[in-house]
């Protein structure tokens, strides 16, 4: 604990990749079966979110205790743009960190926030300048490694009981779900407009 290794870093527009089916097992689930490796560390962990976490970024970002930006970070659940379900356990994490009707609002909309709307709504706990944010992230652990490990490690297990086993339980009716849905006409249009960088043009198919 007394060494700061706790920070996982976001490459610039980390994200999901929906242009394989979702039962593929080297695609969804697969990862998702990694993410919830993530969620069951003992660990804190705090994310340095550099550049666009959108999608299945989001959902590796949220997995992360704490997460550090910058004003130019981006964040978005794109899901419903792709005519999709969320996945990575997103209809667990978002409520978790942000409150049911904000999580909701993001959802159902594909909003894309910059750092500074998410750290307002407190999806990001610390905002550092561009080109600082992993230098802050770094500070962050330290400050947490400066704390009694045996503490820490007792705090964190008792605040986040359960997260691990409900994000398995969400993940595996995500993927159920993204499976359906990567079937439809919307997914199709979905995945095709944001290719051609267009607004989607729904049916409901």
């Amino acid at each position: 604990m007394n060494t700061p290794d706790v920070t996982i870093e976001l490459a610039e527009h980390a994200g999901a990749d929906f242009s394989r089916p979702a039962g593929n097992g080297s695609s969804a689930g697969e990862l998702y079966i990694h993410a919830i490796r993530l969620f069951r560390s003992r660990k804190p962990v705090v994310a340095a979110i550099q550049g666009a976490a959108i999608g299945g970024g989001l959902g590796l970002a949220l997995s992360a205790d704490f997460r550090v930006a910058s004003p130019s970070s981006r964040f978005a659940a794109n899901f419903s743009q792709l005519g999709v379900h969320p996945g990575f356990g997103i209809t667990v994490t978002p409520p978790h960190v942000v409150g049911q009707q904000k999580a909701l609002e993001w959802l159902l909309t594909g909003q894309r926030v910059d750092g500074e709307k998410a750290y307002a709504a407190g999806l990001v706990d610390e905002l550092a300048a561009d080109g600082e944010v992993r230098t802050a992230a770094l500070g962050f652990a330290e400050r947490i490694a400066a704390s009694a490990p045996l503490a820490v490690t007792s705090i964190r297990a008792t605040m986040c009981a359960g997260m691990a086993d409900a994000v398995a339980a969400a993940t595996a009716h995500e993927l159920g779900e993204q499976t359906r849905l990567q079937a439809t006409a919307d997914y199709r249009e979905g995945v095709t407009a944001a290719a051609q960088r267009r607004a989607p043009s729904f049916t409901g198919r």
